[in-house]
Order: C-alpha cells, then structure tokens, then sequence
C-alpha cells in the first residue's frame, strides 16, 4: 500500500509539471535534465547540480521531492538499500549501531526490550541472558549465583548459600555455620558440644580438653584448672583442690608432700620457703612464725640468731641487720637502728660512742671526722659547729681559739688572718679589719689610724700621706687637696 501511494504521488506531481523552456541546458539543484527538459527529483533520490538525479546511499533516504540532498537515517533506524524513501526502525532484541547494515540480535547477556535502539543492555547483576536477540533477562533463581550475564545460574556450592532472588554471588556461611549441600538457601547452625570449622563439612565432635557451650561457636580449650576427658563435652569440670590438671584432657593428679593447690592455683606448688606441708592432696601450707626461719619446707622453725632478724611470717632465712642496725637477742622480729652520736659497725654489738671531733646521724658505721673549720669538743656529738667570726678552728677535737689584735676570721676559719696593709684591728675576736680612713693613714694594723699632718693627704686603706702642692696648708687630715675635705675613721675609741 505504502508503495502505491508513492507512485500515485510522483505521477501525478509528473502530469503537474509544465516545462517552459524546452530547451533548457541546466535546472536548479533540486531538478534534474533529461533531454532539454528539467524535471524535480523525486523521492529517495538526490539532485546536487542541476544535472543528475541520484538514488539515496544505504543509511540515507529522501521523502520529498525536489531534494539536493539525502538524510541519514536517525539513531536507532537502519536501511540497507539504495533510494530509500524511508528507514526501518531497529526490532526489539536486535541494535542497529550503523544506518547501513541491517540490524545485529544482542548477544548473550544483553538484551533490548525497545525498538530503535543503536545499542544493548547489560544484563543488571543477579540476570542472565543465555539466548541471542534477547527481549529481556531472567532473574537469578534462590539457591544460585549468577556471576557471568551470558551464563545459565550456578548452584551455590557446599559452604554457601543464596537465600534471594537475583544474586550475583552465593555467601559464604557466618562462622560457627554449615551446608553440605549444593544449591542451599540458608546455612544450618553448629550443635553445641561441637564446632565447624570449615563451611562445607559437617560438624566435629570437641576434642577431650576442650569444650562448645552454645550453638555456633567453636571448641575451646578448657580453662586452667579444668579438664574433659570424653568428647563432644558442652563444659568442663572444676578440678578439685589438692589436685592438679594440667593436661586437661586427663583425669586430676593428687599433690605430693611438700606441694599444695588451692582453687586459684593452675597447678601444685611447692611449699614458699619458710612454710611446710607433710601430706599428699594439701590446700594450704603451714607458717612460719615472725622471729624464726624456715630454711626447709619439712624441718621445724629454727629461732633467728643475734644480729638477724625475722619481721614477716614465712621466712626462709633470717636477715642480716642493715648497714647502721644491730641487735643483740635472739628471735629478734626487727633490729634497732644505731642513735645519732654513735655508730655500730658490727650488727651484733651495742653502738660506740663517736669521740671528740668527730660526729654522727642514725644509722651510721663510722663517725665522721668533722670538715675543716668545724669544731665538736665533746664525744657523742650529732653534729659539727661552724667556727664563729673572730676565732679560729684549727683542731676539731678542741674548743675555737681567739684571733688577737691585728688579725681577723670570718666563718669556718681555720686560722687567723693578718689584716692587709691600710688596714686595722685593734681588739681581739675581728671578724673582719677595717679600712684606714680617708685622710688618715695606718703604718701599724695593730693600733688606730693617723691623720694626716697639715699639708698632706691620703685617700682609704692608705699606710702613708701624700704631700699638698699649694692647698690645705693648714687643715690636717684632708683626703682631697683640692676641696679640704676631711673624715673620721670608725673602730677606735679616740674618735
């Protein structure tokens, strides 16, 4: 019918045409010439020049009349002929990627459920497609795994399970469960008093020393101071006191004499040093007293000799006294330190009085010789005395010693010393000599200072004047020539 209606249309366009110059040697683009006359192009064909009436090429057509040029068929249309009026639409199933070859069936694992598509569809994960020019893709079926779009569904292997529609891969079963079958929905749990360690086997029974409580959970080994000894056990038992498992697979070993377990112990002890035990399957352990020592777990108490000491039960020999402690008793639970002024250096005698000139704290050997310019004249001291201003300390043992005129000590001297020149001390015990006045001088540092006679000058810790050139030639005791100015000296009764 559509064929009809072409021919119709282009005969009767045909009879219209008039041509007027009938001795045309061109026509417009969109005609064409055919002897001397010019004729419109007509559908499916092409007219560039004015000259030639082409067909359209495969993939182009033209459905009017008077064109110059072809269109190419849309996306998704295809023709494979030459002067094509119109295009074909892509089928459902099929792509038509290029307008001039005819359409291409999708292949497996693809499909195209609409016309007039240039390309397929991918099978969305979890489908499948394993025909050719396919319309749709089939769902994943429970039980399976479709990882490859262009592959029928694979049964879920033992171990794994697929318990939806439209997987792309099975699971794997969670810890503590199992499947043996192919193509399982869902995974079976592991029974108490057994454990799964692999997906795809069935369950073992726990092994003799190790235990499952609950369902889905793996054998443990049972804990310290427990034990199993069949299989598939959903506990252990307590060992019992005064016994040992430590092979918790097999049955409880009494303690023998001189070892013990109570509840909280992995396994029998032996006895600490300084307590004892003489039966088979003890809890406990007898103590040793404070005061005594317990050398063997099977002897008795042995009391602490002098100069050791015992302070805590269970004991497994007495101790020696530290350094600066003594004790003379037996069965002694501490020992005494040694006083300050003393000193003990045997831990079995009484402490020893330090002597003069020597000193100490608690807890001490010797007696310490007290440092230069300390002094301690009595014995028993605890300390040593700095020697005071004005005296010296040259013997430790002995009492300070005054420092005479013309000498003077600060703290801790060991000796007196003489005062420098320009310098003065005119009384005993100086803890320090004094500077000879402006305008004064000192010839001697055993006596007060001099002024300066009239003319002359002196500035401080001067042991002579100096003479004036013109000023102050009647004021004594200047220590500037050029202002007269003079000054008292301090330390002397005269002044």
């Amino acid at each position: 019918m559509a064929f009809s209606i072409f021919h119709l249309i282009l005969l009767s366009i045909c009879c219209l045409s008039i041509q007027t110059v009938l001795s045309a040697t061109s026509c417009d683009r969109g005609y064409y010439l055919e002897g001397a006359n010019c004729y419109p192009c007509t559908p499916g064909n092409y007219c560039p020049d004015g000259y030639r009436q082409l067909p359209c090429n495969p993939g182009e057509y033209q459905d009017s009349f008077t064109s110059s040029s072809c269109s190419a068929c849309a996306s998704g249309y295809y023709t494979t002929v030459s002067g094509s009026v119109i295009c074909n639409i892509c089928p459902i199933g099929f792509m038509c990627p290029n307008a001039n070859q005819d359409p291409v069936g999708c292949a497996r694992g693809t499909y195209q459920d609409s016309y007039g598509s240039a390309r397929c569809q991918q099978c969305s994960q979890g489908y499948y497609s394993t025909t050719v020019n396919a319309h749709q893709c089939i769902i994943c079926s429970k039980g399976n795994e479709c990882t490859r779009p262009d592959q029928a569904p694979l049964a879920c292997r033992p171990g794994t399970y697929s318990y939806d529609d439209g997987s792309y891969s099975c699971l794997t079963c969670p810890t503590g469960w199992y499947t043996t079958q192919n193509g399982a929905l869902l995974c079976s749990i592991c029974p108490e008093g057994s454990e799964c360690t692999r997906a795809d086997q069935p369950p073992t029974l726990c092994r003799p020393g190790t235990y499952s409580s609950s369902p889905g959970s793996t054998c443990t080994s049972c804990p310290s101071n427990t034990y199993a000894t069949e299989y598939g056990q959903v506990s252990c038992k307590p060992c019992p006191p005064g016994y040992e498992c430590t092979q918790s697979d097999q049955q409880p070993r009494a303690c023998a004499r001189g070892f013990y377990r109570d509840g909280s112990m992995t396994s029998c002890q032996r006895c600490p040093t300084g307590m004892w035990t003489k039966n088979t399957t003890s809890v406990r352990c007898e103590t040793c007293s404070v005061g005594y020592e317990c050398p063997t777990t099977d002897s008795s108490p042995v009391p602490c000799r002098i100069g050791t000491y015992a302070s805590n039960i269970n004991t497994a020999s007495c101790l020696t006294c530290s350094t600066g402690f003594f004790t003379v008793e037996t069965r002694s639970i501490q020992c005494q330190r040694c006083p300050r002024g003393y000193y003990c250096p045997q831990p079995t005698s009484n402490p020893l009085a330090c002597p003069p000139g020597t000193y100490s704290d608690y807890k001490q050997t010797v007696c310490t010789k007290c440092d230069s310019g300390y002094y301690a004249p009595n014995s028993t001291s605890i300390e040593c005395l700095i020697c005071p201003r004005g005296f010296a300390c040259a013997i430790p043992s002995v009492l300070p010693q005054v420092c005479p005129v013309g000498t003077s000590a600060n703290y801790g001297a060991v000796s007196c010393s003489a005062c420098s020149q320009g310098y003065y001390s005119v009384k005993n015990s100086s803890a320090a000599c004094t500077p000879c006045a402006p305008g004064y001088f000192c010839d001697t540092s055993k006596e007060c200072p001099k002024q300066c006679p009239i003319g002359s000058y002196s500035s401080a810790a001067r042991s002579a004047c100096y003479q004036c050139t013109s000023t102050c030639s009647t004021v004594a005791g200047v220590f500037d020539c050029s202002t007269c100015i003079t000054a008292k000296p301090t330390g002397c009764q005269q002044f």
